[in-house]
């Protein structure tokens, strides 16, 4: 019944998606206890929160667990070992790349703008 299913594949993106449904079972914890709890005593508040967090933890294990899940986050974990990162002298052309083509585009757009506007004011369509 809790046993993991394929130990040892999808390691790093079971561990994230772990922590990022822990972050958020976390978050909704807080947010039931500041919403629908303010005025309770603190073993009422820790009752909730304790059972929040198992159903939570349940749920986590379920998701990294279930073989359809599983495997997905098998198979995304083995496409990013085949992806080629840039080095950081390509991220800093191709970042100034963008920057000057957006910068460029701008430009260009409020030269066409002006342009407009001299014209509608040459025929008297605006003053």
């Amino acid at each position: 019944m809790f046993s993991i299913y394929k130990k040892g594949q999808g390691k790093y993106v079971r561990l994230g998606t772990v922590i990022g449904v822990g972050i958020l079972v976390l978050l909704g914890i807080q947010w039931i206890i500041d919403t629908f709890l303010p005025l309770q005593p603190a073993y009422v508040k820790a009752s909730v929160a304790l059972a929040a967090g198992l159903a939570g933890a349940w749920l986590c294990f379920w998701v990294v667990n279930r073989p359809r899940h599983a495997d997905f986050m098998i198979l995304a974990e083995s496409e990013m070992k085949k992806v080629v990162w840039p080095t950081p002298p390509a991220v800093v052309r191709a970042t100034r790349l963008v920057v000057l083509l957006t910068l460029g585009m701008a430009l260009m757009l409020y030269l066409v703008d002006a342009g407009f506007v001299w014209f509608f004011k040459a025929i008297h369509v605006i003053r």
